[in-house]
């Protein structure tokens, strides 16, 4: 099925379902079919998948079907993402700061586990902030934050559970 349908002689654009007038003759939703639009000579247009726009400045698309696109500035994705990075870790060690806070005014040490799920939260964000600074180009951040962060031990066998994707960001530990 085509996304769109292209009139050759005017570059005009027409959508199968939609009612329209073509050379003073109006034809009704009913009659915007594939076997209408290719009676007239129209192209039909399948458009390609669209760049995502979180990584690229994206326009389009054009009457081929494809998008264009530039890539957004490498430095402020990085900024951004990590930025992105941090304030997951903060949200996650939101979850037991009061205990922090409680332990703190009562002169008590915190629990061994809580402060080493703490420090661990905070060392998966910084090694994540590493990984999304080693990014040469555009393509690859983009890998990396779409890549899952964690996958199949074995995909034949889903009971065996998962591990961390060496090729994404560092799953955040499980909370104590």
């Amino acid at each position: 099925m085509a996304s769109f349908w292209l009139d050759p002689a005017t570059n005009k654009r027409y959508n199968e379902g939609r009612a329209f007038t073509y050379n003073n003759v109006q034809y009704t939703r009913a009659g915007a079919t594939a076997a209408t639009f290719n009676s007239l000579g129209f192209n039909g247009v399948t458009v390609g998948q669209r760049p995502d726009d979180r990584f690229y400045v994206v326009s389009g698309p054009d009457n081929t079907g494809a998008y264009s696109s530039t890539a957004r500035d490498l430095a402020t994705l990085k900024d951004n993402f990590k930025k992105q990075m941090k304030l997951e870790a903060r949200n996650i060690l939101r979850t037991t700061d009061w205990l922090v806070v409680r332990l703190a005014e009562n002169s008590d040490a915190i629990p061994a586990d809580v402060a080493t799920y703490r420090d661990n939260v905070r060392t998966v964000s910084d090694d994540n902030c590493t990984k999304i600074d080693a990014c040469a180009d555009v393509a690859a951040l983009k890998a990396l934050i779409d890549a899952p962060r964690e996958v199949l031990v074995d995909n034949n066998d889903p009971a065996q559970g998962y591990q961390a994707n060496v090729a994404g960001l560092t799953p955040n530990p499980d909370p104590v």
